[in-house]
């Protein structure tokens, strides 16, 4: 039986559930208060320089793929690149660390840690075994029942997971004389928007991930994937609504949901927004928010697609973060997608997406200062940029955007925070919040919910709410 299904909000979680509902014939309209569709990913562009404004790495291609052949539409897939040097490192002191996906060649450039880098992927691939497949092949819905699929990979995996370190203390063990690999490893918590030092090795299954499925660029930018999905569903027959602030409601006749004045009954609806968002600020402390700096560049930079430039006092950096403070020697991430991808650069030009990692915000008063901080950050993120690429002139450099937590907030980020929910502790990776609402008929879809952030994640947490919803409605609710 067709049932009416209302999706709110229109990233690419809600656009995964969308589709998968459609196709299994269910009459869906989707809702998006903003103009265009795809949630964080979207993107900016200006004199033939397009860039990410959002995520700008896709891992677990096979996931993304897989989302597109249920809904028969693979066929629209841009391309995605491998990128076989998945990142360089660099610190003040010039020393630097290539990772490649080839895991001999990364041994090549680190001879002296190719004993600790063997040992660290071996327990980093045993993590995903015993924890990360039992997380990702379901939805969370209870911790008894996600111990119950670790079991089936044997008491050991139980008893392994038990012992779990902090991420720090994982790249200890690894790295003991190299406080720069101790860094890389460190810096997967910030994924999740979490601490080395309090967030659980687990986060250890992503350089795992990233060594076994590899690294990848959407041909066109992120931006693409989004066009993807939107003539998948329309394909699918999905109503879509932008511009339109919806909200829901649970009434004494059901659920109901639309613009505001204007609800309409609905059996079921799937909310893409962070589980988080409706939660005073202050209740919760948040994962982190980031600063983002879009730049075209007059000429052709000879940086590698992912570069990471660390600050020379990570505990500090973190300490500085997580007080409320901006970090004073950040570390910066600069994507330069012209590097694999031409179609995003005019030849002779670059595009240049510069991200440090920044404190949410704890109330509202937090959100007078960030002028100030967003003039800060810039200031240092353009001396990084003149350390790592010195041919790189201030006459070459046109600033062609800022993202700060207050333009997350304003796209519905408790706080501002990019990932919402903060993992901290042993068990903070599987303590999410989780699919399935407190109101029957009601789901979240999105990076704040089971399983977490990154496009890949966030399409499955999208077919995860599609399926709790139809295990609802088949269920005669």
């Amino acid at each position: 039986m067709s049932r009416r299904i209302a999706i709110i909000g229109a990233g690419l979680g809600g656009m995964t559930a969308a589709g998968e509902l459609a196709h299994a014939g269910h009459k869906v309209t989707l809702f998006e208060q903003s103009p265009t569709l795809g949630g964080k990913a979207q993107v900016v562009s200006r004199n033939g320089v397009s860039l990410d404004t959002g995520p700008t790495l896709l891992t677990l291609p096979a996931v993304v793929r897989e989302s597109f052949v249920r809904l028969g539409a693979e066929d629209l897939l841009p391309r995605f690149i491998p990128l076989t040097h998945q990142a360089r490192y660099q610190w003040s002191d010039g020393r630097i660390f290539d990772c490649f996906e080839d895991l001999e060649r990364t041994l090549e450039g680190a001879p002296a840690e190719a004993k600790g880098l063997r040992s660290f992927y071996a327990e980093a691939a045993a993590i995903h075994r015993a924890a990360g497949e039992p997380y990702l092949e379901a939805p969370f819905d209870g911790l008894p029942a996600f111990l119950g699929r670790v079991a089936k990979r044997g008491l050991k995996s139980m008893v392994n997971g038990l012992k779990l370190s902090t991420l720090d203390g994982l790249a200890r063990k690894h790295f003991r004389a190299s406080p720069q690999l101790q860094q890389f490893v460190g810096r997967f918590a910030t994924y999740a928007g979490a601490s080395p030092y309090q967030a659980s090795a687990a986060f250890a299954l992503i350089p795992h991930l990233e060594k076994q499925f590899g690294v990848h660029h959407v041909e066109g930018g992120m931006v693409a994937l989004v066009a993807a999905m939107c003539g998948a569903l329309t394909r699918q027959g999905v109503e879509i609504q932008l511009g339109v602030k919806a909200r829901w409601e649970e009434g004494p006749y059901g659920l109901r949901a639309g613009r505001p004045g204007d609800e309409q009954p609905f059996d079921a609806v799937i909310v893409n927004a962070d589980p988080l968002a409706d939660r005073p600020l202050g209740t919760e402390q948040l994962a982190l928010s980031g600063y983002v700096l879009l730049l075209e560049i007059n000429r052709r930079l000879t940086l590698p697609h992912h570069f990471i430039a660390f600050g020379d006092d990570y505990v500090r950096e973190f300490s500085e973060l997580f007080g409320g403070e901006v970090p004073s020697d950040p570390t910066v991430y600069f994507c330069h997608p012209a590097a694999s991808d031409p179609t995003v650069a005019p030849e002779g030009k670059s595009g240049l997406f510069a991200m440090v990692n920044a404190p949410a915000l704890a109330s509202p008063d937090d959100a007078a200062g960030w002028e100030s901080r967003a003039a800060v950050l810039k200031a240092r993120c353009l001396a990084v940029l003149k350390r790592v690429a010195p041919e790189v002139q201030p006459e070459d450099i046109t600033v062609l955007g800022e993202r700060t937590p207050l333009d997350l907030a304003a796209r519905g980020a408790p706080g501002g925070s990019i990932y919402g929910f903060l993992p901290h502790g042993k068990f903070g990776p599987f303590r999410r919040p989780r699919i399935r609402s407190r109101v029957p008929g009601v789901f979240y879809a999105g990076g704040g919910t089971h399983p977490g952030g990154g496009v890949p994640l966030v399409m499955l947490s999208g077919r995860f709410a599609a399926e709790l919803a139809i295990e609802h409605l088949g269920s005669g609710a």
